[in-house]
């Protein structure tokens, strides 16, 4: 049983992860000060944790403030007022670097009005670093809740923006929600009172142009990133294991020679034929360090959800434990054990209280993201993930043809060579695995059943000392055959017999050709794509010239409105239609890049069916490479009982057109 989790030399693991707060002598104590004059604590249900910190109060929150209660009366002639208080860099809040000194000025601000206004603050809420546009912040949501309950009477920001930048939680807390509740909310900087009846308009406004602005600022984000990565600069926090960010210059990486010969060491034992397993069993024997462990290990501040650095479990000893089943259970090692609780053997009793040392071991799934990363190779890989939106935190991941890849941006670590090599296992790897005799059987991995869409597998009988190949719907098979009604087997010799013939069809009809019909026709397919990809090009350039005009256009108009050129209405008219243009404008730039892709992946097809074809003059025996070069994935129907056939479906891998 689990008694407790801690780091070494901490009596106990902190749920508090503060950064970036600093405490000096003088004005920062003296500001501090201030601010608890302003504040009566004993009023105070909640306060958020990095307040607390800050502010180095000793209090406990109510845990019943988020309980909704009908019986909870107010202060009388006093109004309840809770505070939210948010840091972004959107707007500017950091200042040099310190988290600690913008949360006071917006606290002195805040609790400075409450005093004005007789207001009594019961709850302080703080976040950090999230956008006004996420709807998931922890301490927002906890903020509505507390109203949702009948705990205030007043929301106090510094400005609306604070609250959100999403005009549609404007619309459904600040029109909608706080009415019901009766709750008021005030913005100070902005003059924002839901008391006052003609402020509506002018909210409704302020919340399109917040949410115009945070968007506007994700478009140019991304457009900044996306030119620098396109320029071979490094635009991530971490530089990857093996290397280091250039303390010249962070766009930059140097080799971590420490690291580096772990990656050759990987890369070496896996292009001389050694397995993920093997690899990861000499890693952990050996003692070296995983990714996570040793930048932690060098002082980087690279943070893992599931990890603790340094990670020790105080353990009460269950009936039938052994110190190997706790050592398994817990990523340790028996001898680590033993050292560390300086027991004389493997044998515990049950209640018996010891610590377990945390030791993070190398998994296949962290050397194969090693062996599959061409940043080794001295190339920039990125934009592997984006945000779904301005909106939403969740990412997606982008397709590998999508992603930018700049050649030749640092000293690489292992050979072009020992890339090629590892690659070619790879694919190797990917499309089949190899059987007990280490031999591929033919057919592996490519028959689906027509009719389920599973994968068939292979029956070998014995008749008479000889082996007999049968391939029959897998999912029928494991099924009890109640799944699928594809009730047969095919013999792998007559497919073998159906594929030759399909094959040598296709070889019929390439040499039926005369060479010159063989050249006037290639030449007239590339004529034709390459006529489609200039003009899909062109259009592509006049789209991109029409949004980037309607972006400065944009930009303009904030200056127009800020200068008193034009009223806010026509600033929302015009920046709302230039935005619809540009959103129709990047919708048909995807479906362009789209129809782009295909003509290239078809003009690639039609140039390797063509050296395809010219290997072979016709086919007398099936094996591996040939079906692997001409055949993706074959499909096989049920058998019909009254006409005594099945329909076999090919999908090719060369163009058959």
């Amino acid at each position: 049983m689990v008694i407790d989790v801690f780091k070494e030399g901490e009596e106990q693991l902190k749920k508090f992860n503060g950064t970036n707060y600093s405490f000096s002598e003088g004005d920062d104590d003296s500001e501090i000060q201030k601010i608890k004059l302003h504040l009566d604590v004993s009023y105070l249900k909640y306060v958020s944790d990095n307040v607390k910190y800050l502010l180095k109060l000793d209090i406990v929150n109510d845990k019943e403030c988020f309980e909704k209660n009908n019986n909870h009366l107010g202060m009388g002639d006093r109004y309840r007022v809770i505070l939210y208080i948010r840091l972004s860099v959107e707007d500017g809040d950091v200042i040099d670097g310190d988290v600690s000194k913008s949360i006071r000025n917006q606290l002195l601000i805040l609790l400075d009005e409450c005093e004005k206004r007789n207001w009594v603050v019961v709850a302080i809420f703080c976040e950090e670093g999230i956008s006004g546009a996420d709807d998931n912040r922890p301490e927002w949501n906890k903020s509505l809740k507390f109203c949702e309950c009948g705990n205030t009477e007043i929301v106090l920001c510094k400005s609306q923006s604070r609250f959100s930048r999403s005009m549609e939680m404007i619309e459904k807390y600040l029109h909608n929600e706080f009415i019901v509740w009766n709750i008021r909310f005030v913005g100070l900087v902005d003059s924002t009172d839901t008391s006052i009846a003609g402020n509506k308009k002018t909210r409704q406004i302020n919340g399109l142009v917040n949410e115009w602005q945070v968007e506007d600022q994700s478009i140019n984000i991304r457009a900044v990133l996306k030119n620098k990565q396109s320029n071979g600069l490094f635009t991530g926090s971490f530089a990857p294991y093996g290397y280091m960010k250039d303390p010249k210059d962070k766009y930059h990486f140097i080799i971590d020679e420490e690291a580096a010969n772990v990656v050759r060491k990987i890369f070496e034992m896996y292009s001389s034929g050694e397995g993920a397993t093997k690899i990861c069993a000499y890693l952990n024997e050996n003692r070296i360090p995983t990714r996570t462990v040793y930048k932690h290990q060098k002082g980087s501040k690279y943070n893992c959800p599931t990890f603790i650095f340094d990670k020790r479990i105080k353990y009460k000893v269950e009936k039938e434990d052994t110190l190997i089943m706790i050592a398994d259970r817990f990523q340790s090692s028996v001898k680590e054990i033993i050292e560390y609780n300086s027991l004389e053997s493997e044998t515990i009793q049950e209640g018996q209280v010891i610590v377990i040392p945390v030791i993070y071991k190398w998994r296949t799934t962290a050397v194969f993201r090693i062996l599959k990363d061409e940043v080794y190779t001295g190339a920039l890989v990125q934009h592997k993930n984006e945000r779904i939106s301005y909106k939403n935190k969740k990412t997606r991941r982008i397709p590998d043809e999508q992603r930018i890849v700049v050649p030749h941006c640092h000293e690489p670590i292992i050979s072009q060579e020992t890339w090629r090599i590892v690659s070619e296992r790879f694919g190797k790897r990917k499309r089949t695995k190899s059987g007990k005799t280490g031999e591929i059987p033919l057919f592996s991995g490519k028959i689906k059943c027509e009719c389920c869409g599973h994968s068939f597998y292979r029956d070998v009988k014995v008749r008479k000392g000889i082996n007999y190949n049968y391939w029959k719907c897998g999912h029928r098979y494991y099924t009890a055959l109640t799944a699928c009604r594809n009730n047969k087997s095919m013999k792998e010799a007559e497919l073998c017999e159906l594929i030759i013939g399909e094959i040598n069809k296709q070889l019929d009809i390439y040499y039926e050709r005369t060479l010159v019909e063989q050249n006037y026709y290639a030449k007239k397919v590339n004529n034709s794509l390459d006529g489609e990809l200039g003009l899909l090009n062109k259009e592509k350039n006049n789209i991109e010239n029409n949004i980037a005009k309607k972006e400065r256009t944009i930009a303009l108009l904030y200056e127009d409105r800020a200068n008193g050129i034009i009223d806010i209405e026509e600033f929302s008219m015009i920046k709302n239609k230039n935005s619809m243009d540009i959103k129709s404008l990047k919708e048909r730039i995807l479906q362009i890049n789209k129809e782009i892709t295909d003509i290239e992946q078809k003009k690639k097809q039609k140039i390797d069916t063509e050296k395809i074809l010219k290997k072979y003059n016709h086919i007398e025996k099936l094996d591996r490479n040939i079906l692997d070069e001409f055949i993706s994935k074959i499909y096989i129907d049920y058998y019909n009982e009254e006409t005594k056939t099945r329909k076999i479906k090919l999908e090719w891998n060369i163009d058959t057109q």
